[in-house]
């Protein structure tokens, strides 16, 4: 919070102020391919330079820091990341399979489906998600469905969702069996930098329920 002080606020990724963005006269505008609206994207082309992102993959994210660092003129750094996730990926071993169910909503439950960012993080380390991609990346489940898959392992995530301990309760009583983990959605979906943590906190979690 201290370091956004004094930095204007453009609106939020369903709702950019157009206006303040253009009384920046930003050179470039990022987006991110499923938190901006295509509608919103569509009219900051018309005006700026902008580019979208849209990882599905861990393998994805250094070639796109890469692209940021170029765009930025900070390649040495952007480097430096890049290389970082890379070596972190290379030496990466994954454990015994766990399914698992990653739910993203309540009302109605959604999920990560495989072909996710967030699915294939937890891959990287053993994960076989209940969810096949041929749903699509955020199928909608219920309890009995839910059930019915046999995950060895519910995550629920403090974001987009903020999951507590009620629903670890609630889920604990559906699959006795499994284990429900409460984590930082932020570890999980939050792609670039960001991505170290996320690989640690994914082999961390994935090691505690194997």
């Amino acid at each position: 919070r201290e370091a956004l002080e004094g930095i204007p606020r453009v609106g939020g990724t369903k709702n950019p102020d157009l206006d303040a963005i253009a009384a920046l006269a930003p050179d470039l505008v990022l987006c991110n391919a499923e938190e901006n609206r295509a509608s919103d994207v569509a009219e900051l082309s018309r005006h700026y330079r902008v580019e979208v992102s849209h990882p599905t993959r861990v393998a994805d994210v250094p070639p796109m820091l890469r692209r940021l660092g170029a765009l930025t003129g900070t390649e040495a750094a952007a480097e430096g990341w890049a290389r970082a996730v890379e070596e972190r990926l290379a030496a990466a071993r994954p454990g015994r399979p766990v399914r698992f169910a990653y739910l993203i909503w309540k009302g109605p439950w959604m999920a990560a489906a495989a072909g996710t960012y967030i699915s294939d993080l937890l891959e990287t380390f053993g994960g076989v998600n209940v969810f096949a991609a041929a749903g699509g990346p955020w199928p909608r489940t219920d309890e009995p469905s839910l059930v019915a898959l046999e995950p060895g392992l519910v995550v629920l995530p403090d974001e987009p969702f903020p999951f507590g301990e009620s629903d670890r309760s609630h889920w604990t009583g559906h699959l006795p069996a499994s284990r429900v983990a409460l984590v930082p959605g932020d570890d999980y979906c939050w792609h670039g930098v960001r991505t170290l943590r996320g690989l640690d906190a994914a082999r961390t979690l994935l090691a505690e329920a194997s």
